[in-house]
Protein backbone atom coordinates (compact mmCIF):
# COMPACT_ATOMS: atom_id res chain seq x y z
CA UNK A 1 0.00 0.00 0.00
CA UNK A 2 1.48 2.99 -1.10
CA UNK A 3 0.44 6.37 0.53
CA UNK A 4 1.25 9.57 -1.42
CA UNK A 5 -0.46 12.81 0.35
CA UNK A 6 -1.29 13.27 3.99
CA UNK A 7 -5.54 13.15 3.32
CA UNK A 8 -4.95 9.79 2.75
CA UNK A 9 -3.56 8.78 5.79
CA UNK A 10 -6.66 10.33 7.79
CA UNK A 11 -8.92 7.46 6.39
CA UNK A 12 -6.12 4.21 7.36
CA UNK A 13 -6.82 3.02 10.89
CA UNK A 14 -3.89 3.49 13.57
CA UNK A 15 -2.39 0.40 12.93
CA UNK A 16 -1.25 0.94 9.20
CA UNK A 17 -0.41 4.77 9.79
CA UNK A 18 3.00 5.43 7.60
CA UNK A 19 4.73 6.50 10.38
CA UNK A 20 5.10 2.55 11.30
CA UNK A 21 7.11 1.65 8.29
CA UNK A 22 10.60 1.85 8.77
CA UNK A 23 12.89 4.26 7.18
CA UNK A 24 16.51 3.99 6.05
CA UNK A 25 17.54 6.98 7.85
CA UNK A 26 20.39 6.52 10.80
CA UNK A 27 19.17 7.72 14.53
CA UNK A 28 22.07 10.35 14.67
CA UNK A 29 23.01 11.20 10.72
CA UNK A 30 26.62 13.05 12.08
CA UNK A 31 27.36 9.56 12.94
CA UNK A 32 26.64 8.22 9.64
CA UNK A 33 29.89 5.70 8.41
CA UNK A 34 31.54 6.80 5.38
CA UNK A 35 34.05 5.15 2.96
CA UNK A 36 37.27 7.06 1.33
CA UNK A 37 36.56 5.58 -2.09
CA UNK A 38 39.62 8.04 -3.84
CA UNK A 39 43.03 6.89 -3.10
CA UNK A 40 45.85 9.15 -4.55
CA UNK A 41 47.68 6.34 -6.65
CA UNK A 42 50.31 8.74 -7.72
CA UNK A 43 52.22 9.23 -4.35
CA UNK A 44 54.67 5.81 -3.79
CA UNK A 45 55.34 6.12 0.05
CA UNK A 46 58.18 3.58 1.42
CA UNK A 47 56.74 0.56 3.75
CA UNK A 48 57.15 1.87 7.18
CA UNK A 49 60.02 -0.55 8.28
CA UNK A 50 62.42 0.85 6.24
CA UNK A 51 60.95 4.65 7.59
CA UNK A 52 61.75 3.39 11.66
CA UNK A 53 63.97 5.43 13.48
CA UNK A 54 65.13 2.63 16.23
CA UNK A 55 68.95 1.84 16.39
CA UNK A 56 70.53 -1.23 17.68
CA UNK A 57 70.41 -1.54 21.82
CA UNK A 58 67.47 1.55 21.95
CA UNK A 59 65.83 0.56 25.41
CA UNK A 60 67.16 -2.21 26.35
CA UNK A 61 67.44 -0.70 30.17
CA UNK A 62 64.03 -0.15 30.71
CA UNK A 63 63.37 -4.23 31.74
CA UNK A 64 66.47 -3.41 34.64
CA UNK A 65 64.43 -0.68 35.36
CA UNK A 66 60.83 -1.60 35.80
CA UNK A 67 62.03 -4.69 37.91
CA UNK A 68 63.95 -2.26 40.42
CA UNK A 69 60.43 -0.24 40.34
CA UNK A 70 58.61 -3.22 41.12
CA UNK A 71 60.51 -4.57 43.78
CA UNK A 72 60.36 -0.98 45.78
CA UNK A 73 57.01 -1.18 45.62
CA UNK A 74 56.32 -4.52 47.04
CA UNK A 75 58.78 -3.63 49.80
CA UNK A 76 57.15 -0.72 50.50
CA UNK A 77 53.72 -2.75 50.58
CA UNK A 78 54.92 -4.96 52.48
CA UNK A 79 56.26 -2.62 54.97
CA UNK A 80 52.79 -0.65 55.16
CA UNK A 81 50.82 -3.61 55.48
CA UNK A 82 52.86 -5.55 58.15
Amino acid sequence: MLITSPASAKDLPMSDSPRDEAEEVPLNPALKSTTETVYDTRNVTPPPFETASAREGEGEGWPIIWLVVTVICVVLALYFIL
